[in-house]
């Protein structure tokens, strides 16, 4: 079986405790990248930190803040996105830039609007349109549904996240469950007070 997820960077760096640490504080930026079916790296250069996806067709998307990305997540103040060649860096276009004086800095550090501009890019292999979807069921057998439409991977990866967030942040549920990457596309289960909660990313049939 074919993982959708794409494999991790070859480099010595995997062993690296800084670049471990980076990569994990930023995987709600990267995998949404490796389900694209992007190679995704944190790059670590000179002290600069940058998210880098190969593209697969001579370019590279490289998403980084008002300069490069803090050691914190949480002092992320916005995102610039840039699509570059790989042979010639100083080509390069601006995708996307919600940085304070970005011209979507409305967006703030929103990861949605980022993902669904590169959703839209022109690129030669494309991933599967997704879906994510919910199903409450309470401890009397009730079940409601909630189903957030079709969307490009990025995107809906990011929102599997941000609905596993608001579950567990805001509304007093626990995650007792979740689907290794390498086993598919996510699905978790969520559970509070005996009402029980699946989140789960499947491929569109359209």
């Amino acid at each position: 079986m074919t993982t959708p997820i794409a494999a991790l960077p070859d480099h010595n760096r995997l062993n690296d405790p800084l670049w471990q640490r980076l990569f994990h504080a930023y995987r709600h930026v990267i995998t949404p990248l490796r389900y694209s079916g992007w190679i995704t790296d944190l790059e670590t250069c000179g002290g600069q930190y940058h998210v880098r996806a190969d593209l697969g067709d001579g370019t590279e998307l490289i998403i980084a803040s008002t300069d490069a990305l803090p050691n914190d997540p949480a002092d992320v103040n916005g995102w610039h996105a840039l699509r570059q060649h790989r042979e010639d860096p100083a080509r390069h276009t601006v995708l996307y830039d919600s940085t304070p004086n970005g011209p979507q800095r409305h967006h703030g550090n929103s990861l949605i609007p980022l993902f669904a501009r590169i959703d839209s890019l022109d690129v030669l292999r494309r991933a599967p349109q997704l879906i994510v979807s919910a199903t409450h069921t309470s401890p009397y057998g009730a079940n409601h549904n909630q189903t957030a439409g079709i969307e490009g991977p990025a995107t809906a990866i990011t929102r599997f996240t941000e609905w596993s967030k608001r579950l567990t942040d805001h509304e007093g549920y626990r995650r007792v469950w979740q689907r290794s990457e390498r086993d598919g596309y996510p699905l978790a289960l969520f559970e509070s007070a005996g009402h029980i909660t699946t989140v789960r990313v499947t491929v569109s049939d359209g």
